[in-house]
């Protein structure tokens, strides 16, 4: 058992012991190299695990994942927008629709149509509209320009009228009254 116990007088003849600085040095070196080995297989394991086809694919399908969602937040915010543009659109039809409903009225009397269209819109100038016939249908059709907000907006409404009795086209007769053009069809 006496040679487990370690006795520092056994080895006073240590070339280290007698030379604290290069033990110093060569534990330096020892460590040094200790921890570029280590480095050297993280770094190795490192790269193998980058280089192998499996993580690659998986890098691939991340890159193609994350490029579908960008794709798919793109279409949703298209259709959105678009969506927003539709809405847009049916809603300046449909105030040019009651716009219309507004301005042009058609009443049947006893003997003749009569179609009061308000000139406001339209410049205030019968000029501006314009009216044909063919057989039983009247087309009418008029322009204005009126600016909104700094800007200017052309208005343009057609239309046209069939009737069901046989009218005459020849004697139309056209009268402006106030701000009111007034067109009467008689009958046939």
């Amino acid at each position: 058992m006496e040679e487990n116990n370690y006795k520092h007088e056994k080895f006073d003849d240590c070339f280290l012991c007698n030379h604290p600085t290069i033990k110093h040095i060569l534990v330096g070196v020892l460590v040094f190299l200790g921890a570029f080995a280590a480095f050297y297989v993280v770094s190795d394991w490192h790269f193998k695990r980058m280089l192998s086809p499996a993580y690659q694919m998986r890098q691939i399908d991340r890159a193609m994942m994350k490029r579908e969602k960008s794709f798919d937040k793109m279409e949703r915010r298209a259709l959105r927008q678009q969506e927003w543009l539709d809405k847009k659109a049916y809603k300046a039809q449909t105030d040019l629709v009651q716009q219309t409903a507004q301005f042009i009225h058609v009443e049947k009397m006893p003997d003749a149509y009569r179609i009061t269209i308000d000139l406001r819109p339209f410049d205030n100038n019968e000029k501006n509209i314009e009216i044909t016939t063919q057989g039983n249908t009247l087309t009418l059709k008029a322009a204005g320009e009126k600016n909104v907000h700094h800007k200017k907006e052309i208005l343009r409404y057609s239309q046209t009228f069939a009737f069901g009795e046989d009218i005459d086209t020849e004697n139309i007769t056209k009268v402006k009254e106030g701000n009111n053009y007034i067109i009467t069809i008689p009958f046939d």
